[in-house]
Parts: C-alpha cells; structure tokens; sequence
C-alpha cells in the first residue's frame, strides 16, 4: 500500500481556514448550508435559517470551523450546519501580500482575503481587517471580524 503523505513540513502551519485565532471575544450562531461553502469564507443570509457564500446579499459573518464535519475537504456541503462567526478573530488565506490594519474584501473566483477594490468576483466585507500581515499568496493571516448587524 503507497503511503498517503510522502513529504513533511518542519512546522506546523499557525491555523487553517475558519480556524478560531486566539481568545478574544467571539460569538457565532448557528445556519444550514444552502451551497457549498469553503471554512474561512464570509457567507450571506439565505432566508431565515440557511447561508450561501457571499457575492451580493446581505454579509453575516464568516464560515468558522469548531469540528470536523461529515463531508472531505476544507468545505461545508448542502445541508451542513455552518457555525457563522461575526466577530472575533480567525484564520483566513490572503490572494497576496497584506499589511496588518488594512480593510479586507473577498475575492470569491479564487476563494482569498484580499484588499484590492470592490470589482466583479472581489465582494465587501464590511468591518474585516487583516489583525497580522499576510507576507503573500496563500498565506495564513488571522482575520478580524467586527460586524455591525444591518
């Protein structure tokens, strides 16, 4: 039988995606999966109970991991219960370098934080902020949320 991992990295990696960063102040409630929705993404409101990834809608929070779920990968499927967090801080992957401070969108075609402007598939998320640097591409960064519900 081939052994399923062959190289290893030194470190470990600080987080993964919709990881909870530290332990500061969170909160997160609970909605059901209309789409599937990668851990770390910012997600909408789909009606009372259920959520979609964010493109136009209305910005609830971000897709949080607290357990490992039914399905593989690093996404939730249809159905699944997705914690949505609305504040704290959490892992996310930057689409390039980021200073820490800076106001954060969404680019949705590559599934990254990123702060370039609002423009086809980059999508606001208001009150996000890069609470540490992301030195560039694909690099783990915690994510601070403060939503002020609408």
């Amino acid at each position: 039988m081939p052994a399923l991992q062959t190289s290893y990295d030194l470190n470990q990696p600080a987080g993964f995606p919709g990881m909870h960063a530290d332990m500061r102040e969170w909160d997160a409630g609970t909605k059901t999966a209309s789409a599937v929705i990668a851990f770390g993404a910012p997600v909408e409101r789909d009606g009372d109970e259920g959520c979609n990834p964010l493109t136009t809608g209305e910005y609830i929070g971000i897709a949080a991991i607290r357990r490992v779920t039914s399905g593989t990968g690093d996404t939730y499927g249809v159905g699944d219960n997705v914690p949505v967090a609305d504040e704290g801080n959490w892992f996310g992957i930057a689409g390039k370098a980021i200073a820490a401070g800076t106001a954060l969108n969404w680019d949705s075609a590559n599934l990254r934080w990123t702060d370039a402007a609002v423009a086809g598939a980059i999508y606001a998320v208001p009150q996000a902020e890069a609470e540490t640097a992301a030195t560039g591409a694909d690099a783990i960064f915690k994510v601070r949320l403060r939503r002020i519900p609408s």
